[in-house]
C-alpha cells in the first residue's frame, strides 16, 4: 500500500498513481512506461568521454584568468555534490553563484557558507527579485480562486532572474563557463514539470524559439482570462522568454562568448555517491525537511500540493517513477520511500506563512487525501 492520494491504483512498473492523464491499461501500466519515445531522456546513458572534452576545454578557456568556470549553486543536494565534484574530481577553479529567495531555508544557506569554506571557494551570493515574496502571494491568492495550475508556475517567476545574474557575474568576472546542475530525472512529459522530450535537442535555437512562441500564446490566454496578471507583466515576461532557463535565446545572444552546460547530462548520477559527498560536507537537511530532494526551497511544498491536486500525483511520485525506468531505484524502494518522503505539512506552513496564507488556504483546491491501491485492474 503506498499512501499517496485518492485510492487509485499505481502502476505496475513504476509509481505512478493513475490519473485522467495517465491512466493504466488492461495490464495496469501507465502510458509512460509502456511508451519508449517518452523515456529516452532518462534511458541515456552517462557520457563521460564528452564530459572530460568539456572540462578540458573549461579549463583551457580558463587559462590566464581568475576562475575556470561558474557554477550556479541552489545549494541543494544536486547542485552542492556537482560543485564538489567540479572542485575536487577535476580541478577546476570554480566560482560558485549562491542564488537565494525568501523561501530558501536558513540551514541551506548556513550549509553554502561553510561547504564554500571547506572547499576553499569564491562564493558571490545573488538574490531573486526584492518583489519575489509578493508575486508569489500573488499568484498563490489567484490559483486559490481559479485553479489555474499556470498561477503556481508563475509564482516561482522571480526566481529565474537569478540567471540574469549568473550570467552578469560570469561576465564580470572574465568566466567562460557556466555548469547548471539540472538532474534529467526529474524531467516529465506533463504538468508543471513539462518538456518537450520529443525534440531532437530540447536547447537547440530553433527548439528555444518554438518554445518561446507556444509560452506567449500561453501567456496572451492567461491574461484575457486574468487581467490582474498585468501588474507583474515584466516579471512574467522575463521569467518565461529572456530568462526562462540558461539556454534562452536572450541569453544566449547576450552572452555568445559564455558556454552553458548541464554537469548530469554528461555525468552518471547516483543518489549514494551523492548521499556520501553530502555526508562528507557536513550538509545539513533544514528543519521540517523529509527529503534531500528539492531541500533547498520551502515553496516546493506548495507546487507539490498543487501539483497532487490537479494532475493526480506528486512531483516525487514522478521522479521516483523516472528513477525506476532509469534502473537507479526498485519499485519496492519507491514504495518504502515514499510513505516518508511525502509533501511536508511543516514546509508547507512556512510557505504560506511566507506569503501570508493561513495554513490550511491551501487545502481550499484540495479533493482530499486517501489511500492508494497497488493491483492490477
Amino acid at each position: 500500500m503506498v499512501p499517496v492520494d485518492n485510492a487509485r491504483r499505481v502502476c505496475q512498473r513504476c509509481v505512478l498513481p493513475e490519473s485522467d492523464l495517465f491512466p493504466l491499461d488492461a495490464t495496469g501500466t501507465c502510458r509512460i512506461c509502456r511508451t519508449p519515445s517518452l523515456l529516452k531522456h532518462i534511458t541515456a546513458v552517462a557520457n563521460e568521454e564528452d564530459l572530460e572534452r568539456i572540462i578540458a576545454r573549461t579549463r583551457q578557456e580558463g587559462r590566464h584568468r581568475p576562475f575556470d568556470c561558474a557554477v550556479a549553486w541552489s545549494g541543494g543536494r544536486d547542485s552542492t555534490f556537482m560543485l564538489q565534484q567540479l572542485v575536487r574530481r577535476h580541478g577546476l577553479r570554480c566560482a560558485a553563484i549562491f542564488g537565494t529567495t525568501p523561501f530558501t531555508p536558513e540551514q541551506i544557506i548556513q550549509n553554502v557558507r561553510s561547504i564554500s569554506r571547506e572547499l576553499g571557494l569564491q562564493l558571490i551570493e545573488v538574490q531573486s527579485l526584492p518583489n519575489h515574496r509578493e508575486v508569489a502571494a500573488f499568484c498563490l491568492r489567484e490559483y486559490l480562486r481559479t485553479g489555474k495550475p499556470i498561477l503556481i508556475n508563475l509564482a516561482c517567476a522571480p526566481c529565474k532572474f537569478i540567471n540574469r545574474e549568473i550570467f552578469r557575474f560570469a561576465d564580470r568576472l572574465g568566466i567562460r563557463t557556466i555548469f547548471y546542475g539540472g538532474n534529467r530525472y526529474e524531467y516529465f512529459p506533463s504538468g508543471p514539470a513539462s518538456i518537450d522530450i520529443n525534440a531532437r535537442n530540447r536547447y537547440s535555437f530553433f527548439t528555444m524559439l518554438g518554445d518561446n512562441l507556444r509560452r506567449v500564446g500561453k501567456g496572451l490566454a492567461t491574461v484575457l482570462d486574468s487581467p490582474s496578471l498585468l501588474r507583474y507583466g515584466f516579471t512574467f515576461f522575463g521569467a518565461s522568454i529572456p530568462y526562462i532557463n540558461q539556454y534562452s535565446i536572450y541569453l544566449r545572444l547576450r552572452y555568445p562568448s559564455i558556454a552553458r552546460y548541464d554537469y548530469y547530462h554528461y555525468a552518471d548520477w547516483d543518489e549514494d555517491r551523492v548521499s556520501s559527498v553530502l555526508r562528507d560536507l557536513h550538509w545539513k537537511l533544514p528543519e521540517g525537511c523529509n527529503s534531500t530532494w528539492r531541500a533547498d526551497c520551502v515553496f516546493e511544498a506548495v507546487k507539490n500540493k498543487a501539483f497532487q491536486s490537479r494532475l493526480g500525483f506528486t512531483y516525487t511520485e514522478a521522479l521516483f517513477s523516472n528513477l525506476i525506468r532509469a534502473g537507479k531505484i526498485t519499485r519496492e524502494l519507491a514504495m518504502t520511500r515514499l510513505r516518508k518522503e511525502r509533501i511536508s505539512e511543516a514546509r508547507l506552513e512556512v510557505a504560506l506563512k511566507i506569503c501570508g496564507m493561513p495554513p490550511d488556504s491551501i487545502g481550499k483546491v484540495e479533493d482530499g487525501e486517501e489511500g492508494c491501491e497497488t493491483g492490477p485492474p
